[in-house]
């Protein structure tokens, strides 16, 4: 979710526990700030979009790292609110911060939550990352109170029942069509549309990509990909474009191609789809005798390449010691 999402949130828990929606309130500010401060992840821009979006979600965002940036948080705002505690401000600090994680986990980027144990990304894959019905009922609890307030939080827990209840319909739809011939089923939502549902269908030879809109009973087949033989895709998953994209996400497709005796291995990252166009990509050049000539990260666009160096494990880890200051 977008920061402001975050922040709103963090403001409607600051009311639940009733606490003052205000900046002169203590708690409020810690829960707030909690609540906006994993995405200081974005200080990982700095090296790259390799470093940012292979660590985004995952350091600030593990139960570990929220309970040591509400340390972190407490002791900046202990100069401004003397009086409130230390301890207590680190407690409503990392309830805003649990907050930011719980939320995050409710779209298809996930997070991940128990690293550096764990790498995995848990997802829900239920809310598209900016939700305006999803923040509008935030909005109206927070603004309003008695009958009214109760209606805006009825129809907040009314419309996050109303996506599980959609995606259930959906992944139930496509298992009934589809389920024979498919390995696997990636149900996400739609970048674009609130009722519209992106699907991954995996086939022995095929990846099949689609939409389905809950108003329309057809779907509509956005892609088909032929998958590439076993032998071929394991030798490319071991490089270290391989291991870095698929840490970066579960879901992705290799095509090939070869062009003047140089192989070419495109990795598709299947979560986003919009305007006709995957969003991330990865791209593995090789020559006829198996040496590497090209390695790249390209995110957001195909044209924007970001090279992946051999060692991004241990640049990773070095990076993290540095902003720590170990």
């Amino acid at each position: 979710m977008d920061p402001f999402t975050h922040g709103v949130i963090g403001m409607a828990l600051a009311k639940a526990t009733g606490n003052e929606v205000s900046v002169a309130d203590a708690a409020t500010a810690a829960i707030v700030v909690g609540a906006i401060f994993p995405d200081i992840d974005i200080i990982f821009q700095k090296w790259g979009d390799c470093a940012y979006l292979k660590n985004h979600r995952s350091i600030t965002h593990s139960i570990l790292g929220l309970m040591t940036s509400s340390v972190f948080i407490a002791f900046l705002l202990n100069f401004f609110y003397p009086d409130a505690g230390f301890f207590n401000l680190a407690f409503w600090a990392l309830l805003g911060g649990i907050s930011h994680s719980f939320f995050d986990i409710f779209n298809s980027y996930g997070a991940k939550l128990l690293w550096p144990f764990i790498k995995k990304k848990y997802s829900l894959s239920l809310l598209t990352i900016f939700d305006p019905i999803f923040l509008f009922s935030i909005l109206g609890y927070i603004f309003t109170t008695g009958n009214v307030q109760n209606v805006f939080i009825a129809c907040f827990a009314a419309y996050i029942l109303f996506r599980f209840v959609m995606r259930i319909c959906v992944f139930k739809y496509l298992k009934r069509n589809f389920g024979k011939t498919s390995i696997r089923i990636s149900l996400l939502p739609s970048m674009t549309r609130l009722f519209r549902w992106h699907f991954i269908l995996e086939e022995n030879a095929l990846t099949i990509v689609g939409e389905k809109d809950i108003f329309r009973k057809n779907v509509r087949i956005i892609k088909e990909l032929h998958k590439i033989q076993d032998e071929v895709l394991k030798k490319v998953s071991d490089s270290n474009v391989g291991k870095f994209f698929a840490e970066f996400t579960p879901i992705f497709h290799v095509d090939r191609e070869v062009i003047d005796g140089i192989t070419r291995y495109l990795f598709i990252d299947m979560r986003y789809y919009i305007r006709d166009k995957f969003l991330h990509h990865a791209v593995l050049e090789m020559d006829e005798s198996g040496q590497i000539i090209t390695s790249s990260f390209n995110p957001y666009s195909i044209k924007r390449a970001s090279v992946i160096p051999e060692d991004i494990g241990n640049r990773r880890s070095n990076l993290f010691a540095r902003i720590i200051g170990v």
